[in-house]
């Protein structure tokens, strides 16, 4: 009788928890593979990234290319019957996805075809989205391109950041893998081709993505600064230097008649918050991060400047 052995494939952290998931539901892990580890930090150390180190401390053998093509020979050498993959950050070529009698597994932060590449998270608050998912999808030579097998929808918080929403999508991933291989493994999945025609996209996320623009509406910078917490963070300028700004956030639809990008005084609704004038509307914010400085609370952030009100972002 075949074995329930399989190869995981995923880096960062939200890949964790589905690794866990594939051990405790019964499937022998044969090997994992992840990017090299990368130097990090102000100290430019060598980190461990998060997949391996679990892999470590699971005891399962670790494999870090630089391209999972030149592993060709050794992932058959480990003859596992499937492959699953989580934010591997690489396609896979179709030599690799050869391999495995099941097939390869991709579990994707979205309901595709919605949001294909590499910032379906980021993007799925960005854009407004009232809902979101996991999505697990047999692999082919193309990006997220594959046949759905299974999906889970998720509704989006009215305060999700990009940082809570990859938690929660990282738990449902862990809950959808194990059905999901089951599925396979009896032979009684099902197989739905993607409509090509209603796919949307969501590149690889830049710093640069993160700069604010005051002359936009209130809704609009709040979904801005929530989709990019707490990478790649939102940012805008004060006295010529870099400020971050991070949720909690609050609108206020109030007629200010002030310049985009000015501080406002207190709003009744949360006085604790930075509040600033937008294009239509103002936008509350709740954390900062001057540069140079430690992330702080905006209600001690503005104790510290001069005035409550008058400055203008943004110049």
């Amino acid at each position: 009788m075949r074995a329930k052995t399989l190869v995981f494939m995923g880096t960062p952290d939200i890949a964790c928890p589905t690794l866990t998931a594939a051990s405790k539901a019964g499937w022998q892990v044969k090997g994992v593979v992840t990017q090299p580890d990368r130097p990090a930090g102000r100290g430019k150390k060598v980190r461990r990234c998060p997949v391996a180190a679990q892999a470590d401390d699971l005891g399962f053998l670790v494999l870090q290319p630089e391209r999972i093509a030149a592993l060709k020979e050794e992932l058959k050498s480990l003859d596992a019957q499937a492959c699953v993959v989580m934010a591997m950050g690489q396609i896979l070529p179709k030599e690799i996805l050869d391999i495995f009698p099941l097939g390869c597994v991709n579990l994707h932060t979205s309901l595709l075809p919605l949001l294909r590449g590499a910032s379906p998270i980021n993007q799925a608050i960005i854009q407004g989205f009232d809902t979101t998912g996991v999505t697990a999808m047999m692999m082919d030579q193309g990006m997220d391109t594959g046949h759905i097998i299974m999906q889970e929808e998720l509704i989006i918080d009215m305060q999700e950041t990009a940082g809570s929403l990859a938690d929660r999508l990282s738990a449902l991933a862990a809950d959808l893998l194990p059905r999901t291989l089951e599925a396979l493994w009896k032979g009684e999945a099902t197989w739905t081709p993607q409509d090509g025609g209603k796919a949307t996209y969501a590149p690889v996320m830049k710093k640069t993505d993160g700069l604010l623009d005051w002359n936009k509406s209130a809704e609009e910078l709040d979904r801005q600064v929530r989709g990019m917490d707490p990478w790649p963070s939102a940012f805008t300028s004060l006295n010529q230097k870099q400020l971050r700004l991070f949720a909690p956030t609050c609108l206020s639809d109030f007629d200010h008649k002030a310049k985009p990008g000015t501080v406002l005084p207190p709003q009744m609704e949360r006085p604790d918050m930075l509040w600033v004038a937008c294009g239509q509307g103002a936008l509350g914010l709740g954390q900062v991060q001057a540069a140079g400085k430690r992330r702080m609370e905006a209600r001690n952030f503005i104790h510290g400047l001069r005035d409550k009100q008058g400055f203008c972002l943004g110049e």
